[in-house]
C-alpha cells in the first residue's frame, strides 16, 4: 500500500470518527443557539458573523437531531485536514510522514473538538487552512487566479470569525514585500467589498458585535487573566505541542523561507496578541485556535526529522492516543452531564410537559430557550435584564409577538429577588424551577426611554423623559399582574446602584405611541446612569447610558 493511500484511509477514519461523535455527543448550549441562527438567516448576528448560520442551515435542511447542527461541520473538518495535508511540502512521501501528520493533528485538543462541535471556529479553521494552501501556491506563482482565490477566502474567513483579520495581518507582516504587488491590494480591496453586506448589517443594528467584543468585554485588568493565559493555551493545544511549536518558532526565527515565516509570525503573533489583550480583560482560551493550522504544518516539518523522532513517540503520540480514547468516552460522560456544561434535557422535557404549546419566556439566559427550541420544537425566547449581556434575541425581539398574549415565564432571578406572587415551584423527577403562567404577558424590554432634558439642584437630578411603546398593545404601568416601576441605575465602582424614581403609576403608553413624564432622583456625581423599567419578570435597560454633566 502506498503512503498516499494510507493517508486517505486514515482521513476516512478521521471523518467517520467525527461523524459518530457528532451523532452521539449531546448538543452543547451554544450549538443550539447557533442552530437558531440557521433558522433566521441574515448578514450578521449579535455575537458573530453569519458563516456558522450557513453551516447549521444546510445541516438542518438535510438531517434532524444532532446532525441538523453538526453535519456540515464534520465535512468541513475533513476538508480542513485534507487542505493542511496538501499544503505540506511533500517530496518523497513516506509512511512516517503520514503517521506523523495524523499524530500531530489528533494531539491538538481544540482542533479535534471542532471536528464535530459546531461553532464559528469550525469554518474559521477550514478557511484558514485554505488561505495557507493558496498562499503557498501564490508564493510560487503570483497569478491573478491565486490572488482572486485568496480574496474570496479572506472574505469567507471574515464571515466566519473576526479573528480572520489577524491571520491576514500576521501573514502580511511576515512578508512586507507583498504590499508592493498590485494583485495583493486588489485582492484585499475586493475582499473588503465582499464584506460590505455584513458591515451594512452592523450599521443598521447599531454595531452590536463591535460593541460587544470591543467594549462590553473590556472588564479591566485582572492579574488572574494575565497569569491563566499560558496554562489555558497549554490545554487548548497540549503542553508538548505548544512548547515545541514555540521552540521551533524561536529556532527558525531567521528563516528566509517566506511560507515558513508566515507560519511563525501567525503562531507567535496570535499567542502574543491575545496575551496582551488580557491586560484589559479575560481572553477566552479558544480564541487562538486558528493557530492550529500553521502549528500542524510547522510541527510536521520538524517532527518528521529523525533527531526529533523521540519527541514524537514519547510526547505527541501518547497524547494523541489519550485524546482519541477520551473522544470515544465523551458521549457517555456528557450524556450524564459529567462536566456540567450541557443543558439538562430532562429539565426541558418537564418544562414542556407543564407549558405545552404556550410560548416560554426565559429570563437572563440565551442558552435555555435555544436548547428548549432544539429539544421540543416549541416557541421560546430570552428577555435580557440589567444584570446580563444582550444577545441575538434582543435583535430578533420575539417577545414583541407575545405582548398581551399567553406566555409561561421561567425566571431564575427569583433566587436573588425573592419569589414574586404568581410564581409556582415545580418539582418533578429531580427537576425544579419556578414557573409563572400568564394569559396576557406584558414585557418591558422594548420600551424606549430618552432623556429630553435634565437639571441638577443640590443633590437631586431632575429628568424630563420621553417614552415610546413599539408594542401593538397599550403599555400599562399599573397592570395588575405586571406592575411597572421606573429606576435610575447608576454604574458606580463596577456595580449597579438602582434608585426608584417617583412617577404616576396610572400612566399608559398607547400602542405605537409615546408619553412624556418628569421625575426626580438622588444625584450621584461622576456616575453614568441608565433608565430601567422593572416588573415581576426582570429589570430591563430602556435607555442608553447617560453621562450627566454639571454646567457652570
Amino acid at each position: 500500500m502506498k503512503p498516499q493511500k494510507l493517508f486517505y484511509i486514515l482521513l476516512a477514519l478521521w471523518v467517520l470518527a467525527d461523524l459518530l461523535q457528532a451523532i452521539f455527543t449531546p448538543v452543547f448550549s451554544d450549538e443550539a443557539y447557533y442552530s437558531l441562527y440557521g433558522q433566521f438567516l441574515d448578514w450578521g448576528y449579535y455575537d458573530h458573523p453569519p458563516m456558522v448560520a450557513l453551516l447549521t442551515a444546510f445541516s438542518g435542511a438535510l438531517f434532524k437531531g444532532n446532525l441538523s447542527i453538526r453535519f456540515v461541520t464534520v465535512l468541513l473538518h475533513g476538508g480542513t485536514v485534507w487542505l493542511i495535508w496538501k499544503t505540506l511540502p511533500h517530496k518523497s512521501l513516506t509512511y512516517t510522514e503520514v503517521w506523523t501528520f495524523f499524530a500531530v493533528a489528533a494531539s491538538l485538543v481544540m482542533f479535534s473538538v471542532y471536528g464535530f462541535v459546531t461553532t464559528p471556529d469550525a469554518p474559521l479553521l477550514f478557511f484558514t487552512a485554505l488561505f495557507f494552501y493558496l498562499y503557498r501556491h501564490f508564493l510560487n506563482n503570483s497569478s491573478w487566479f491565486f490572488a482572486l482565490a485568496i480574496c474570496v477566502t479572506i472574505a469567507a474567513m471574515s464571515y466566519s470569525k473576526y479573528m480572520a483579520v489577524l491571520v491576514v495581518g500576521f501573514v502580511l507582516l511576515s512578508n512586507l514585500k507583498l504590499l508592493k504587488d498590485n494583485k495583493v491590494w486588489v485582492a484585499m480591496l475586493l475582499a473588503a467589498v465582499l464584506f460590505v453586506p455584513h458591515v451594512l448589517w452592523q450599521v443598521r443594528n447599531g454595531f452590536p458585535s463591535f460593541q460587544y467584543h470591543l467594549l462590553d468585554r473590556n472588564d479591566g485588568f485582572h492579574l488572574l487573566s494575565l497569569l491563566e493565559y499560558i496554562p489555558n493555551q497549554l490545554l487548548v493545544f497540549n503542553p508538548v505541542c505548544f512548547c515545541l511549536a514555540l521552540y521551533f518558532c524561536w529556532k527558525s526565527r531567521k528563516t528566509e523561507n517566506l511560507f515558513e515565516r508566515a507560519c511563525l509570525f501567525t503562531i507567535a503573533g496570535f499567542i502574543l496578541f491575545f496575551w496582551v489583550m488580557t491586560l484589559k480583560g479575560h481572553a477566552e482560551p479558544h480564541w487562538t485556535v486558528a493557530v492550529s493550522v500553521p502549528m500542524i504544518i510547522l510541527l510536521w516539518q520538524e517532527l518528521r526529522k529523525e533527531h526529533w523522532h523521540k519527541w514524537l513517540m514519547r510526547g505527541v503520540v501518547p497524547i494523541a492516543l489519550i485524546l482519541t480514547v477520551l473522544r470515544f468516552a465523551a458521549p457517555a460522560l456528557l450524556n450524564h452531564n459529567f462536566l456540567n456544561i450541557l443543558g439538562d434535557r430532562k429539565k426541558f422535557a418537564v418544562i414542556h410537559e407543564y407549558c405545552g404549546h404556550t410560548p416560554v419566556v426565559f429570563v437572563s439566559s440565551f442558552q435555555a430557550p435555544s436548547l428548549y427550541r432544539f429539544y421540543t420544537g416549541e416557541n421560546a425566547m430570552q428577555i435580557s435584564s440589567l444584570y446580563n449581556r444582550k444577545t441575538q434575541f434582543d435583535i430578533w425581539q420575539f417577545d414583541k409577538d407575545i405582548q398581551g398574549n399567553p406566555a409561561d415565564i421561567i425566571n431564575p432571578n427569583v433566587y436573588q429577588r425573592g419569589v414574586h406572587e404568581g410564581y409556582d415551584l415545580i418539582e418533578k423527577d429531580d427537576v425544579s424551577f419556578y414557573l409563572h403562567k400568564t394569559k396576557a404577558f406584558q414585557g418591558t424590554n422594548r420600551i424606549q426611554v430618552s432623556v429630553d432634558n435634565y437639571r441638577i439642584t443640590n443633590d437631586s437630578l431632575y429628568l424630563d423623559l420621553a417614552l415610546y411603546n413599539p408594542y401593538k398593545t397599550d403599555f400599562v404601568f399599573d397592570n395588575p399582574e405586571f406592575p411597572v416601576t421606573l429606576h435610575a441605575v447608576y454604574l458606580q465602582d463596577n456595580r449597579f446602584s438602582p434608585i426608584t424614581c417617583p412617577i404616576d403609576s396610572g400612566m399608559v403608553i398607547p400602542a405605537g405611541g409615546g408619553l412624556r413624564c418628569n421625575t426626580v432622583v438622588k444625584y450621584i456625581p461622576g456616575a453614568p446612569v441608565v433608565i430601567c423599567l422593572d416588573n415581576v419578570v426582570n429589570r430591563s435597560v430602556n435607555s442608553p447610558p447617560i453621562k450627566i454633566k454639571v454646567h457652570d
